[in-house]
C-alpha cells in the first residue's frame, strides 16, 4: 500500500458557521522528492480563531 498525502481544501466560502459541506477531503500518493528537493510530514498544525475571517472573501 502506498502512502498517501491527505489533505482538506475549503471547497466554498461559508455563510455563517462553516459546515463539512464547505470543505473537501482530496487524497494523493506521495511523491519522491527529486534531486533538490525533500520531503517533510507535519506532525500537527494549530488552525486559530483569525482564520475564521481569513475565509471571507472581503480582504482582512
Amino acid at each position: 500500500m502506498a502512502n498517501t498525502n491527505r489533505r482538506i481544501l475549503l471547497k466554498s466560502r461559508p455563510e455563517g458557521e462553516p459546515t463539512h459541506a464547505n470543505f473537501e477531503i482530496v487524497e494523493h500518493p506521495i511523491p519522491e522528492p527529486k534531486d533538490g528537493e525533500y520531503l517533510s510530514k507535519t506532525i500537527w498544525m494549530s488552525l486559530d480563531p483569525y482564520m475564521r475571517g481569513r475565509m471571507a472573501e472581503t480582504k482582512a
